[in-house]
């Protein structure tokens, strides 16, 4: 925060506003506009009134929330804290109201600007309300209800001539179908038929799964069904060829539960082994029923070490954790209940739930659904979203404008060519090359359209590639129309937009009143050094060479030469294999003496003594000591670049406070601090 505060930009960059824009603590999101209440609401409480903004309560709650650890740390907060918070908000709303009284919001850079950041999001914005929100919800619903189905599997498998033979996999699976309605078991299916061969010997049984488990037309299939035993009544197809579905059952999902379990171990080498082992755990399972600790026993007995140190503890838990044979047990218990000896690859185990979270709420969920959409159907459902809008403005491109588009052009050449268009005549540019309801694409809006896209560059020219590029024109186009009024459709999309000029507009105010303010002067400098020359020191430090390399063998070579009077700098300069270190002949400079593990030994060294070779860090060192300073302050000249630093964010400070206090004077700002008192007040009722 420091940094970017004394820093001296030199223009308004996104990145910077952005920066700004965190360092203020303000996030995009929903962000109502200042004055307007919710319908059926009443009149917002006014806070604090800074110029002509009213700064609501409710507004100040909002971004306190959300920028201050959320409601729980909003309802613990002090009133120190909430004051300093509302500091902010005045100085944020100050610095605004000053940029739109310079007129920055009219500036022509900055406007330009704003356009280019709307253009980049406004169609990831609509496509996260318009597809990504609604289809997350349906999804989280689904998850409300956790199923077990069994399936068979008919792969699709190629035919004589290497083609996919999918008539001949559909004909096998409706006539599985067939037997199921006929009553022929589907377990008997599964065996005979299924190509998973992880769950035909099981009956075709995928146990307990959730939506976003499997593959969307799965899960489409199996949710639909309601009664078990229901077959799906059409084959399922999948990437991995067709399925045929059957419900066993549907059920609330649990959520999460925290497992504990104890483990005897057998030996799959010795049938009477698990006799054994099942015996001992029968004695566990007695005392525990007898009122002994489950946790102490699992400590003493328990043969799995990961979690018999923790009294058994598996931690908490969702489906699909464990091996089948455990999980169904374990998913079947309710808390504090004790399960039978259940037998699995690893021995016998005896397990209890320790407590259980009911499944998580949308809001807690939200981003990891949003993940899990994206992994899930998110390619397939976009793809199918964008189709429809453009299908919806009916996208028709013009085959004779195509024609004499294609004579202007070198069909040898591509659009990242440069000046590939310049052959188009002007009658020709103005030409619409796509028409679509409610307006059309001339051929210059089109260029101008490929030469803004990175993805429509390198588009050969040829026949059939400039009609591909000329139709992605459109639709690019198409989904700039139907953006146009996102402001209306979704308030929110508005705020956020307007926290980013916000944002930037007073950025561009403190770099004028401030950043651009700040005089570096050598004689300023001085002044700034001599009141705080105490701030500014050098430790004791030891100056030394080193001869670095990482055999150790060839260390003590080199250490041979050194006894033999061959100067330390010569081989310094020929052999240390420290990077960088070759042309200044090993020397480190002066250096902390607790730098590191030599410096702590040279320092106990005199000055021209050769010690090593030393073992350090991946090779080995031989160290010559060649000078020493002691701690003291530094002059000017040696501290020049951290004055230079400190008296910026020094000058900034200043020049900022002195700012922020003259808007104060200039827009005026009365707060209610009665008002401030009632903040979060239905939250502590809440927590009371």
């Amino acid at each position: 925060m420091k940094r970017i505060m004394s820093a001296k930009p030199e223009t308004c960059t996104r990145i910077a506003a952005m920066a700004l824009l965190g360092m203020l603590l303000f996030t995009p999101a929903l962000h109502a506009q200042q004055g307007k209440a919710p319908k059926g609401s009443s009149k917002p409480t006014v806070l604090a009134k800074i110029g002509k903004y009213d700064l609501s309560l409710e507004e100040f709650e909002r971004q306190y929330i959300r920028n201050n650890g959320g409601e729980a740390a909003a309802a613990r907060s002090t009133n120190a804290e909430r004051q300093e918070f509302l500091e902010l908000l005045i100085k944020y709303r100050l610095k605004v109201h000053e940029a739109r009284a310079k007129g920055y919001d009219k500036d022509a850079e900055i406007v330009k600007e704003l356009q280019e950041y709307r253009n980049s999001l406004a169609l990831p914005y609509f496509t996260e309300r318009a597809l990504i929100d609604p289809k997350i919800r349906e999804l989280h619903e689904l998850q409300k209800e956790e199923i077990r189905a069994a399936h068979v599997l008919v792969r699709v498998v190629n035919d004589s001539e290497g083609n996919p033979d999918t008539t001949a996999a559909l004909n096998k699976a409706l006539d599985i179908l067939r037997q199921a309605r006929e009553g022929v078991p589907f377990d008997t299916l599964a065996a005979r038929h299924s190509d998973d061969r992880g769950t035909s010997e099981k009956g075709g049984d995928l146990l307990y799964f959730t939506a976003g488990m499997t593959l969307p037309a799965f899960d489409r299939a199996v949710y639909s069904l309601t009664k078990p035993g229901e077959l799906y009544p059409t084959p399922v197809r999948t990437m991995f060829g067709y399925h045929v579905v059957k419900l066993i059952e549907r059920r609330p999902s649990r959520g999460e539960l925290q497992v504990s379990h104890i483990l005897v171990r057998t030996n799959p080498d010795e049938p009477g082994d698990t006799t054994t082992a099942l015996q001992k755990l029968n004695t566990i399972i007695d005392s525990i029923k007898q009122g002994h600790s489950f946790a102490e026993l699992a400590t003493r007995n328990s043969e799995d070490p990961g979690s018999a140190a923790k009294g058994g503890d598996l931690g908490w838990v969702t489906r699909r954790k464990f091996v089948p044979e455990f999980e169904l047990v374990a998913f079947d218990l309710k808390e504090g209940e004790l399960s039978r000896p259940v037998r699995t690859q690893f021995g016998w185990h005896v397990i209890t739930i320790t407590g259980e979270r009911p499944p998580k709420s949308f809001e807690d969920a939200k981003q990891e659904l949003k993940e899990l959409y994206r992994r899930y159907s998110y390619e397939e459902d976009n793809k199918a979203f964008l189709q429809q809008i453009y299908d919806g403005y009916g996208i028709t491109l013009k085959d004779d404008v195509l024609t004499q588009l294609k004579s202007s052009v070198d069909s040898t050449a591509t659009t990242s060519a440069p000046g590939w268009y310049n052959n188009i005549d002007e009658k020709l540019r103005k030409a619409k090359v796509a028409t679509f309801k409610g307006g059309g694409l001339t051929i210059d809006e089109a260029i101008r359209i490929i030469e803004k896209n990175q993805d429509l560059q390198s588009k050969p020219l040829n026949t059939r590639s400039l009609r591909e590029v000329m139709e992605l024109a459109a639709q690019k186009e198409v989904l700039r129309i139907e953006t146009e009024n996102l402001e209306t459709r979704y308030p929110e999309f508005g705020s956020l937009m307007q926290e980013y000029q916000e944002g930037v507009l007073l950025f561009k105010a403190e770099q004028d009143a401030v950043w651009n303010q700040v005089k570096v002067e050598e004689e300023r400098l001085k002044a700034f050094w001599e009141q705080h020359r105490s701030e500014y020191t050098w430790p004791d430090r030891v100056r030394f060479s080193e001869i670095f390399v990482t055999s150790d063998s060839v260390s003590k070579v080199l250490r041979d030469s050194l006894d033999k009077g061959v100067p330390f700098e010569e081989l310094a300069e020929r052999h240390t294999q420290r990077a960088g270190y070759n042309s200044k002949q090993g020397d480190w400079g002066l250096q902390p003496v607790d730098a590191n593990e030599l410096t702590r030994r040279v320092q106990g060294m005199q000055d021209g003594w050769v010690e090593g070779p030393h073992k350090f860090q991946y090779g080995y060192s031989i160290v010559k000591k060649t000078g020493k300073d002691q701690a003291r302050e530094k002059t000017f000249e040696e501290a020049q670049s951290e004055v230079s630093s400190k008296f910026q964010e020094f000058e900034s400070k200043r020049l900022e406070s002195e700012w922020i206090e003259g808007l104060r004077k200039k827009y005026g700002v009365t707060v209610n601090n009665a008002v401030l008192e009632k903040a979060f007040g239905t939250l502590t009722q809440g927590r009371s």
